[in-house]
């Protein structure tokens, strides 16, 4: 690191380090060895190795056995709206590339690491889309998130009414945040009547499915057509 940045320090050890450059997105409680500063849970902070190399940054949260969540591995990232929005379509691109314009109206859209967005997942049901977030510190930025999401899908064409939050899962009460569900309040807009949605499959335009948005399975389920009770 050439220059001076402005977030706590997390120390690891050898085997974390292995572990970071080798792709892994965690550090773990053991992998800690000392911390610079003074972090609160949800703080970005700067991973660094025993002998100060710079690791990445991310999400720092002393009440998980997950530490940090890495969030970046650019030291010149700054992580502003336009960070987010690139992230964001970024995404949304990738979707378009591998898989056909009519599977994208029923898909998951952003799935956590691999898509650079520690803990959060949405999945896409129609015009809902339904959000689960399971990191503090993302949790403290997903205004922003959300924003550009809705901004990006609407700008390439794609009908979106609203997001709807299945944060009632336990996990989230080991990392510090309450638990709850329902729909996220878009500024200036009015959410629908219900999070259920109908979804047509392919091939089968005299059937509809009535969907309550949930998990992948969801996802892969109302894409085949399969109706559940």
């Amino acid at each position: 690191m050439k220059a001076e940045r402005p977030y706590p320090q997390i120390v690891i050890t050898p085997k974390g380090e292995a572990a970071l450059t080798g792709g892994h997105p965690w550090v773990y409680e053991g992998e800690v060895t000392s911390v610079t500063g003074s972090p609160a849970d949800g703080d970005l902070v700067d991973v660094v190795s025993r002998r100060g190399s710079w690791l990445g940054a991310g999400f720092y949260n002393s009440r998980s056995l997950i530490r940090v969540r890495l969030l970046s591995r650019n030291a010149n990232d700054r992580f502003d709206a336009d960070f987010w929005a690139r992230r964001v379509k970024y995404a949304w691109d990738y979707r378009k590339t591998v898989m056909a314009p009519e599977e994208l109206s029923c898909c998951r859209v952003i799935f956590g690491e691999a898509d650079h967005f520690p803990g959060l997942t949405v999945d896409r049901f129609g015009p809902v889309l339904v959000a689960q977030v399971l990191c503090l510190g993302l949790d403290r930025v997903k205004d922003v998130i959300f924003s550009q999401l809705v901004r990006v899908l609407r700008e390439d064409g794609q009908d979106i009414a609203g997001i709807y939050e299945r944060n009632d899962v336990a996990l989230r009460d080991k990392e510090g945040m309450a638990q709850g569900k329902g729909w996220y309040p878009l500024p200036g807009e009015t959410p629908p009547d219900s999070p259920v949605v109908e979804i047509v499959p392919e091939g089968a335009s005299e059937k509809r499915d009535t969907w309550v948005p949930g998990s992948l399975a969801s996802v892969v389920v109302c894409r085949r057509g399969v109706k559940i009770p």
